[in-house]
């Protein structure tokens, strides 16, 4: 009853602060839901060891997904003008599953932001918590999944263009547009005691628009150093539930660099993308050579009606050899989408995506083996046992 009362006095003081100029407080979020079906999904037959492979048996799976276009979540956000264009802030948001009413991070009360800060219009903002970077802040937005939802993203999400790496810890500047020009800065400290970049994350990046074109870079460097096993414990989140990158979870560091670009030509929006992600070894992660990962993807999204829209994509991931004599791995993936807006807060949607994969890279347990598909970030936990996989998906999303 305590918990309730709090609650709802934190509610009825939005509502009151609402009515200041000076102050807001904002109840938000998404609930997003759909009906999913994809193939081949790889089921374990055997427990899988170094020099022994886990085997395989695809099955196709029907069911409900969360979160099919946007992850289903709920937020506060609170802003305070205190004068001369400066102000404080605040979000904290947390993620969860609208088919069960689970967390979406289990332990995390918000697992998808929580950070407060100070701006200024003419000064640029600092802010200090658990924090998106660089990537997402500047570059999603032009990216595979702004003319579709996170199917469209590369193989096994590789290049963080869905916003797996979440920065706890973190400090972060965030510039202000200057002749269509804006950037940002972040560091996540580590917390490992005589040591400032042990275990850290580094993120720097700019973004520059005029008229109709935009385009975005950023660069994203997470420590895990301090790891003394095949895991990974960096601040900045891993992203290691894929067959694409389940083989490098011990990872020294990871480096991505995401470059996107788009064009609005009237009701047409064209895109290109690239991504480049590369691991370092350590002396406990299963494999021994710097490895890296391009992609490139191009994208289009056309507008029928203000309510009506279908976008499509194509990308083509390829890797290095993993032990320098395996074939080197490669992915590609089509993917089509649609949306109808039933209003400003209501929307419908469908997506269908496939993916092919060649070539050799690493089981978790440090074994070549052949690549599978694993579409987008749609698969993480869902690779494929085989060459291909496809889904189809039709939802529904909510704001409020």
């Amino acid at each position: 009853m305590k918990k309730t009362s709090m609650f709802l006095g934190l509610l009825a003081a939005s509502g009151a602060m609402s009515a200041h100029a000076e102050s807001s407080i904002t109840l938000y979020g998404i609930a997003d839901d759909s009906l999913q079906y994809i193939n081949n999904v790889g089921v374990a037959q055997n427990t899988g060891a170094a020099g022994r492979p886990v085997a395989y048996k695809n099955e196709s799976r029907f069911g409900m997904y969360s979160g099919g276009y946007s992850g289903s979540r709920w937020g506060l956000k609170g802003v305070e003008d205190l004068g001369g264009g400066t102000t404080s802030f605040f979000n904290l948001e947390n993620g969860f599953s609208i088919a069960t009413g689970a967390f979406s991070s289990s332990g995390l009360a918000f697992s998808r932001q929580a950070f407060v800060g100070i701006g200024n219009t003419s000064y640029g903002s600092v802010s200090f918590g658990r924090q998106y970077e660089a990537i997402t802040d500047l570059v999603q937005g032009y990216g595979p999944i702004s003319y579709g939802n996170f199917s469209g993203t590369y193989a096994g999400d590789i290049s963080n263009y869905d916003n797996y790496a979440r920065i706890n810890n973190s400090v972060k500047y965030r510039s202000p547009t200057i002749g269509g020009l804006s950037g940002e800065v972040l560091y996540g400290l580590g917390g490992v005691a005589g040591s400032l970049n042990t275990d850290s994350t580094l993120s720097a990046g700019l973004k520059y628009v005029v008229g109709r074109w935009g385009i975005a870079a950023a660069y994203l460097r997470m420590d895990n150093s301090n790891s003394t096993a095949n895991t990974w414990n960096g601040s900045g989140a891993g992203n290691f539930n894929s067959s694409v990158t389940a083989g490098f979870a011990g990872a020294r560091r990871v480096q991505i660099v995401d470059v996107a670009s788009r064009y609005e030509l009237g009701a047409l929006s064209l895109g290109l993308n690239y991504g480049y992600t590369h691991y370092s070894p350590s002396a406990v992660s299963l494999f021994r050579r710097a490895l890296s990962f391009q992609t490139g993807g191009a994208n289009a999204l056309y507008k029928f009606t203000p309510a009506f829209a279908v976008g499509g994509g194509y990308s083509y991931t390829m890797g290095q050899s993993v032990n320098g004599s395996a074939s080197r791995p490669h992915y590609q993936q089509f993917t089509l989408s649609s949306t109808y807006s039933l209003s400003k807060t209501t929307m419908l949607y469908t997506t269908a995506a496939y993916q092919h994969a060649s070539g050799n890279t690493l089981d978790a347990f440090g074994n070549v083996v052949n690549a599978t598909a694993s579409i987008g970030d749609s698969a993480n936990g869902s690779s494929s046992g085989s060459s291909s996989q496809f889904l189809i998906r039709a939802g529904i999303r909510k704001l409020f």
